[in-house]
């Protein structure tokens, strides 16, 4: 899977996604400026974790994620994300990794680690056993790199990651463009 996030200044940002097997996707999000996109949160976890039927794998398996928040938002409910499938155990999985507080420092690795375990045991999920405290410093180690990364940019440009989520582990591999987009006055 070849997934682009681009940066756009004064405009939302985006990401372009080229499928496994074939296949297009694309979605825009508010610009979190120098944060790190959400999605490309669910990445960095979702690999670091060997997450496979998180977010994106989803993604990959065919599920536009605009389209379903599109649906969610009309129908609403507790059951307003169907459309991403019928077991959502991972798709929560990778949420609740997600959605840890990754950029307050007063948090320790411990606190983290002990976010996601509230989460799932609420849940009612069974904590993987990847969902370890060294686990959580390595994803917070992977995501300061990426951070970077996306501040490289500048205000535009395009960050290019490949990933195959039928193996998360493997991790990913990301490129930034030496000629960098320039935004205009």
């Amino acid at each position: 899977m070849q997934i682009s996030f681009v940066r756009n200044a004064g405009r939302p940002d985006r990401v372009y996604v080229q499928r496994t097997h074939g296949g297009e996707v694309s979605w825009s999000f508010p610009s979190f400026g120098a944060g790190l996109p959400h999605d490309l949160v669910h990445l960095v976890v979702e690999s670091a974790f060997g997450v496979r039927q998180g977010f994106w794998g989803r993604v990959d398996a065919g599920v536009d994620p605009a389209r379903v928040n599109e649906m969610a938002n009309r129908v609403g409910g507790a059951d307003k994300y169907a459309a991403f499938g019928a077991d959502l155990n991972e798709l929560y999985i990778a949420e609740a990794l997600a959605a840890i507080a990754w950029g307050l420092p007063e948090w320790s690795d411990e606190d983290r680690h002990q976010s996601v375990l509230a989460s799932l045991v609420k849940l009612g999920i069974e904590v993987p056993a990847s969902v370890t405290v060294d686990g959580v410093t390595a994803a917070g180690s992977k995501l300061g790199a990426m951070r970077s990364q996306w501040r490289s940019l500048g205000l535009s440009g395009t960050l290019r990651v490949h990933y195959d989520p039928a193996f998360p582990n493997r991790g990913f591999t990301s490129e930034i463009p030496a000629a960098k987009h320039k935004s205009k006055p």
